[in-house]
């Protein structure tokens, strides 16, 4: 369920009142963004709720002309709705900004002054962040029914992903040739999805959009470009309505077909191993059980970097590896803890690896990271490099000290007791990861960046910290990474 203008209306906590636009409730929100200037345009980015006081009307000449064109530069930066205060300045909303409004086709609200702009900015990312929530847990249950349905073989796939997208679904063979058609007769005819196909086979794209007699229409290779299987289309109004989603869904419908197709329990170790690095555990477990190949409790990751990156990584998978990702530059192979030095030398044969400590499936992603971290040290007389022998794991060892600890429960103690503690440490994890930067900080978290940083001032406040100081940067960095749950 998408985040509107209703959904936030209907809080009875903030007390809003529309104005006019009652037709445009259902536009979708990302956030709240506060303004008291003539031309806030330039800081939006569309799908915006712009509240303001007013206070820049009052010093204007002729107030209805202002009014004019700052809602005419609202619209067209793609603002979605005004929400307009009451007090200090006006006790209710002027004639010049509802005409304004109207004129322009945007949704005004009336904000009563006992509701302060903020709680209208937290309910907004609050909403947002628990939409956010919904879809990921509903895209994970989706992905469990379309491994479920790979027991009936590639039909029961296509007939699940069909029913899960309310659309159709056509599989076309290596030739571009329509081999299943789901619901039978659906779609465009043949010749139509055939051009598709090959139209995304020579541009050598890993999806291809299009929109189709009205319908948006994505199609997916199945197989490696060197060895193209054939396609996987999808038509639906999902694939417009929730792209990202959608994305992911048919994305691993895809993979599921590849490996059917195949047969092959390696195929199937590799849908399991991405499935596993992208933090999906659930719908690895789901795969595996339905392939009855047993998950391991424990994986150890091998980054695989060099030349022979792509030879070692067969051997590696051929020996029981699980591959996990095939990028330009490395291969990352998932193998249980049992694999010794000796084993894995003779596996690389002049190929270069750095190995993570073993991990649970719930942490293979971190485990990708450390072997990353040690493929790097990797070089000329020093072929294998384990985490566990670097300074980053001895860093990590300092991390998760008693210590440590201690000095980040006291640093974050007046944060973590504040009400809105959560947003807090959310703004801060994301500025951290962002190097400090605010734009792709506020971007990454979902907010406006002046939303950012008021709640970076407000932490600032809390802890006693100076975020222009590089040192209390640091103590803030490392707060954050000893609290973080693991």
């Amino acid at each position: 369920m998408t985040v509107t203008i209703r959904r936030l209306v209907a809080d009875t906590r903030l007390g809003l009142r529309v104005v006019l636009g009652h037709e445009g409730l259902d536009q979708p929100v990302r956030w709240a963004v506060v303004s008291e200037l003539p031309d806030p345009a330039p800081w939006l980015d569309g799908a915006e709720l712009l509240l303001t006081s007013g206070m820049w009307l009052r010093e204007e000449r002729e107030p209805a002309r202002a009014a004019e064109t700052w809602a005419g530069r609202l619209a067209e930066a793609g603002a979605r709705a005004i929400g307009f205060g009451l007090d200090p300045w006006f006790g209710e909303v002027p004639p010049e900004i509802i005409n304004a409004a109207r004129r322009w086709g945007l949704t005004l609200i009336e904000i009563p002054s006992r509701t302060p702009f903020v709680a209208i900015d937290r309910a907004v990312a609050e909403l947002n962040a628990a939409e956010a929530r919904r879809e990921a847990e509903q895209g994970r249950r989706v992905q469990q029914r379309l491994a479920e349905a790979g027991r009936s073989g590639r039909r029961g796939v296509a007939e699940r992903l069909a029913r899960e997208l309310h659309g159709w679904v056509a599989l076309l063979d290596a030739g571009h040739e329509v081999a299943l058609r789901v619901p039978a007769g659906a779609g465009p005819d043949d010749a139509v999805l055939g051009d598709l196909a090959r139209r995304g086979d020579q541009a050598g794209r890993q999806a291809l959009h299009d929109e189709i007699d009205g319908m948006a229409v994505t199609a997916v290779p199945l197989g490696l470009a060197r060895e193209r299987r054939g396609t996987l289309v999808v038509g639906s109004p999902t694939v417009e309505e929730r792209p990202v989603w959608a994305s992911s869904v048919v994305g691993t419908a895809a993979a599921l077909l590849t490996v059917l197709d195949r047969g092959g329990e390696h195929e199937l170790r590799g849908v399991v191993g991405g499935l596993l690095l992208e933090g999906d555990v659930r719908s690895a477990e789901r795969v595996a059980a339905v392939s009855d190949i047993p998950l391991p409790s424990r994986f150890v990751a091998v980054a695989l970097v060099g030349q022979g990156r792509r030879r070692a990584a067969t051997r590696l998978v051929a020996a029981g590896g699980w591959l996990a990702n095939e990028g330009d530059t490395e291969s990352l192979v998932l193998v249980t803890p049992d694999f010794g030095d000796e084993r894995l030398l003779v596996l690389l044969e002049g190929g270069r690896a750095g190995l993570s400590v073993p991990r649970a499936p719930e942490q293979v992603e971190t485990a990708a990271r450390e072997a990353r971290q040690a493929a790097q040290l990797t070089g000329a007389g020093r072929t294998v490099v384990r985490y566990a022998d670097t300074a980053a794991m001895e860093l990590d060892r300092l991390l998760a000290s008693p210590s440590a600890e201690r000095f980040a429960e006291t640093l974050l103690a007046p944060v973590t007791e504040a009400p809105d503690s959560g947003e807090l440490i959310d703004a801060a994890r994301h500025w951290v990861a962002a190097n400090y930067h605010w734009d792709p900080a506020a971007s990454e978290a979902g907010v406006h960046r002046e939303t950012l940083r008021e709640r970076m001032r407000r932490l600032a406040g809390l802890t006693g910290l100076n975020l222009d100081q590089p040192t209390d940067r640091l103590a803030l960095s490392l707060a954050l990474t000893v609290s973080r749950p693991h």
